[in-house]
């Protein structure tokens, strides 16, 4: 296996990077819910995901964003031979775990495979790419830190 089969690029690190930022900041408010039981915990989470017109238009919008990425993410998944398991495992990770860990971990796993696969294909951020990303990672690192001072 050759150096670069072992290594991540920077954009697959930063995928990294957010999907556990995503996971530790969902889940520092979603062990709350587990606290109430199983089913009582997911009732009591949806009232709350919808209790309000922007809670509502987040989970909305969550929800629609993460459908669109499930069609684009098994396309692609077959396109590029990433095995059925891995596919299944991002969606169910999506489900149960949290889209904001599963997705940015598929699209490190794309970014690899690709890199590895199809390196004529392989492209990175460039440029003034740069400032919506670090504008967006951070958002990301302020409402982790938010979740985080306020766990329930």
């Amino acid at each position: 296996m050759s150096g670069s089969a072992t290594r991540f690029t920077g954009t697959e690190l930063l995928l990294i990077v957010v999907g556990v930022l995503g996971l530790v900041g969902a889940w520092a408010q979603g062990f709350h819910y587990l606290a109430h039981g199983l089913v009582a915990g997911n009732v009591l989470f949806w009232r709350e995901a919808v209790a309000t017109p922007a809670s509502t238009f987040l989970t909305v919008d969550i929800l629609a964003l993460a459908a669109g990425t499930f069609v684009l993410m098994f396309a692609e998944g077959r396109r590029l031979g990433i095995a059925t398991g891995w596919l299944w495992a991002y969606f169910l990770a999506s489900l149960f775990v949290a889209v904001s860990f599963a997705v940015p971990v598929f699209l490190a796993h794309r970014q690899r495979r690709i890199r590895l696969q199809r390196p004529t294909e392989a492209v990175e951020p460039a440029g003034s790419d740069w400032i919506a990303i670090g504008f967006a990672v951070a958002i990301v690192v302020v409402s982790v830190g938010y979740s985080l001072r306020h766990i329930p």
